[in-house]
Order: C-alpha cells, then sequence, then structure tokens
C-alpha cells in the first residue's frame, strides 16, 4: 500500500496519474498548504523541502519515502515496470524528457501564471515568461510532429508535459500576442493523453 500526501494542484495531479497508471493500491491524504500543514515536522520527515506531493510506499522491508514529483514518477515506474524503458537509449530518452517537462515546462508556467494574474504586473515579466513558454511549447511541436508521444511510446516523460499543457496552451497562445501559432500536433497529443483511463479516473 502507498499513501499519497497531495494538495489540489498540477503536481499533485502528475503524481496521482502515474500512480493509477502504476496499479498500485494508495490512500490519499491531504496536505492542507494554506494551513501550512506541509511544515508539520512528521511529514518534513517525508517531504524535507515541505512540498507536495508525496509519497510513502509501505513495503514489507520498511517504509519507503519519496519526495519531488519526477522522483515518484521514476519510483513507481521502475518499482511496476510500467512507462520507463529498463536500459539503453530508450531510458535515457525517457529521462532527459522527464526533466525537460517537469523543469522547463513546470517551472516557466507557474511563473507565467503567477506574473499575468498580479493586480499590477511587473514591466517585462509577462513578456519574459509568455516568450520562454512559447519557445518551450515549439520545441514540443517539433518532438511530436513524426511520434504518437514525446518518446513513441507513452512513457512519464509525457505526464508532467500533459498537465502544464493542458492547462495551459491556450492561455500562453494569448498572453504572447500570437507569437505561438498553431499546435497540430500538441493538440492531438493532448486529445490522445486525456483519452488514457487512469488519467480520466484523475480528472
Amino acid at each position: 500500500m502507498i499513501t499519497f500526501y497531495t494538495y489540489p494542484g498540477p503536481n499533485s495531479r502528475k503524481a496521482q496519474i502515474m500512480l493509477e497508471e502504476s496499479g498500485e493500491a494508495y490512500e490519499t491524504r491531504t496536505v492542507d498548504i494554506t494551513k501550512g500543514e506541509q511544515f508539520d515536522p512528521a511529514y518534513l520527515r517525508i517531504s524535507p523541502n515541505n512540498k507536495i506531493p508525496a509519497i510513502v510506499d509501505h513495503t514489507p522491508s520498511g517504509d519507503v519515502p519519496v519526495f519531488e514529483t519526477a522522483a515518484i514518477l521514476i519510483y513507481l515506474a521502475e518499482k511496476t515496470r510500467r512507462l520507463l524503458p529498463a536500459a539503453g537509449p530508450g531510458r535515457i530518452d525517457v529521462m532527459a524528457w522527464l526533466v525537460w517537462g517537469t523543469g522547463g515546462v513546470g517551472g516557466t508556467l507557474p511563473q507565467l501564471h503567477h506574473y499575468a494574474d498580479l493586480p499590477e504586473r511587473v514591466p517585462g515579466t509577462v513578456e519574459r515568461f509568455a516568450t520562454e513558454a512559447v519557445r518551450l511549447f515549439n520545441v514540443l511541436e517539433r518532438r511530436l510532429k513524426d511520434r504518437e508521444y514525446i518518446c513513441g511510446d507513452y512513457s512519464i516523460a509525457d505526464i508532467p508535459t500533459f498537465c502544464s499543457a493542458a492547462g495551459w496552451l491556450g492561455r500562453v497562445r494569448e498572453l504572447s500576442d500570437g507569437k505561438l501559432g498553431e499546435t497540430p500536433a500538441i493538440d492531438r497529443w493532448l486529445k490522445a493523453v486525456a483519452s488514457r483511463p487512469a488519467v480520466k479516473r484523475v480528472g
């Protein structure tokens, strides 16, 4: 059994999709970050960076805590031998695009969200992060032009980028003043990932 520590948001959605894809049994515990529960000493022993999500895998040999979204995806993929090649260039490719999705896309879009929704915009900030978001989406569009999923087969590389892109593609197009053009490959990929049963279960 796995305990899934969560609070509504894109990173928790990424981890929960992988929990559903893995087939592992899990129970959910909410960590209310609006009340500062992520700083509770008991939770800090699980997630030293006082962030959500995190998991604890209650194994026969002892509890295994895992924090950081990418690490959770890798742990579950390795444990269940799903959505991650065991070795070779394919594994490296998935790892590289996983890091790109969590660090690049997953790092840029929250910044754009923050600065775009300030009561008074800070000059240059929206433009800066919108420009980077456009660049990242253009990278993704090129990548998906000749493959069904980011690394060919569906993998843990698709999950974080899907969760980020699904909610933000249209707004990036709006905030970039037309600099992001049509994205037929991304649009097709978003529909393909959204149709997966595990993704539907998470919502």
